[in-house]
């Protein structure tokens, strides 16, 4: 998950930060609410979210992902991408590792099937 999301052309990312900040504010103005809750941003609101070469050892192309951002009541930000293997490539057995997401650490898992599933914690 070599920077999952950080990839995403500066004007995307922009985009998403403006979103982010926007829908901080909101929760922001309504404490009560947000503080007994999570905030849940679903993949058709973020464009643009992808797996980058190398996130998966053997894959050296980009492909897509839908990634969820979760704002939990804590205050944590979880990025959960999810995405399938390109046409042509396949893994001779799961691969699970850690690669850099957004700043922080992040986990990503694919398996033989072809289903990659990258997770941060922020």
């Amino acid at each position: 998950m070599h920077r999952v999301m950080n990839h995403m052309g500066i004007a995307r990312r922009r985009r998403l930060l403006v979103a982010l900040i926007a829908l901080l504010i909101l929760t922001l103005m309504h404490p009560g609410h947000a503080s007994a809750m999570a905030i849940v941003i679903h993949p058709e609101d973020i464009p643009g979210c992808t797996f980058d070469p190398g996130d998966v050892p053997g894959v050296d192309v980009s492909f897509p992902a839908q990634c969820t951002l979760v704002f939990t009541a804590s205050g944590s930000l979880v990025v959960v991408a999810r995405g399938q293997l390109p046409a042509g490539y396949t893994l001779t057995k799961t691969f699970e590792g850690d690669a850099p997401c957004l700043g922080g650490i992040g986990h990503i898992v694919a398996t033989k099937s072809g289903q990659v599933t990258g997770t941060c914690h922020l």
